[in-house]
């Protein structure tokens, strides 16, 4: 039996997170949504997931500021949830920078459904997924 998992999108514009919310449910994977940083640490205090994917443009609280607040204030295994980052931006400088800034993958939006299945699959899924986990 195909195991459940749980992902926690972070995303502030609507219209995308509705997208994205339809593209994870198609893919059949629980997901819950949020809006901002804070948004995620506070998500993280009560619930677990397996998964974050994370906007790296967000108010209040970015991605980069996020997930170095999840990898260093956070206590295991919460710090230790594979995280991805969501870009619109071109990402060259941080496709080589991406694993010291904390990400466990990196995948530059517009992405298709299979672009981004292969990516979950590689990195929920498979022990050496970490390592390869990129799409642009």
């Amino acid at each position: 039996m195909k195991r459940r998992y749980k992902i926690l999108l972070a995303e502030d514009f609507e219209p995308s997170r509705n997208i994205m919310s339809e593209i994870l449910s198609a893919l059949g994977y629980e997901y819950e949504t949020v809006a901002n940083g804070y948004d995620v640490i506070f998500a993280l205090k009560d619930k677990k997931f397996d998964l974050i994917l994370l906007d790296l443009k967000m108010p209040m609280l970015d991605g980069f500021e996020t997930i170095e607040h999840i990898r260093r204030n956070l206590s295991f295994p919460v710090n230790a949830i594979p995280v991805i980052a969501m870009t619109g931006m071109d990402y060259s400088e941080l496709s080589q920078t991406y694993k010291e800034e904390g990400f466990d993958g990196i995948i530059r939006k517009p992405f298709s459904l299979d672009q981004l299945d292969s990516l979950l699959k590689n990195v929920l899924e498979t022990p050496a997924g970490k390592e390869k986990a990129k799409i642009s």
